[in-house]
Parts: structure tokens; C-alpha cells; sequence
């Protein structure tokens, strides 16, 4: 089998930059699966933590762990959304 002259392993294309409004609203609603949307390992952190404390406090604890949601989606969001900036989009002087 004759092996080809160029790379096979073509980089991925750029993901689209993660809109923080979208973020919220998707952590607001849908609590940890709505993180899933920011960060995967985080909202199966979030959706594990939720049913752990769920459990042991008769559901009074899903309350906090949903802000936390919604609060992690804003800051993860914030954050992929600066380091996602092309260059050149800061002070031209």
C-alpha cells in the first residue's frame, strides 16, 4: 500500500466563540446541562454534585448548586471569550 506525500491529519477548524448571554441563560435554565455547554467536565461535575446533594438533603441543596451553574457558566464563558480574541483586536495605540 503506497503511502501518500502530504499530512492526513488536518488541524481541526476554530470553534466559534462561546457567547456569555448564551452561557447564562443556558445555566439558568437548564442548570448543569446547561453548563455542558461552556464546559463538559463541569456540568458532569455539577449534574453529579447536584444529585449527591440532592440526595442527602432532600433536594434543598439543588438551590446552591444551580447559582454555582450559573455562575461557572459566566465565568468560563468570560474567560474562553478573552482568550478567544484574534490578535491584533487590542489597543492599536
Amino acid at each position: 500500500m503506497a503511502v501518500p506525500d502530504f499530512p492526513t491529519d488536518h488541524p481541526h477548524p476554530p470553534r466559534e466563540p462561546v457567547q456569555v448571554r448564551t452561557a447564562v441563560l443556558l445555566a439558568l435554565f437548564f442548570g448543569p446541562l446547561g453548563l455542558m455547554y461552556t464546559s463538559i467536565g463541569a456540568g458532569l461535575f455539577m449534574l453529579f454534585l447536584m444529585v449527591v446533594l440532592g440526595l442527602f438533603t432532600v433536594g434543598m441543596g439543588i438551590l446552591p448548586v444551580w447559582g454555582l451553574c450559573v455562575a461557572w457558566a459566566y465565568l468560563a464563558a468570560t474567560h474562553a471569550r478573552d482568550h478567544h480574541a484574534p490578535p491584533g483586536d487590542g489597543d492599536a495605540g
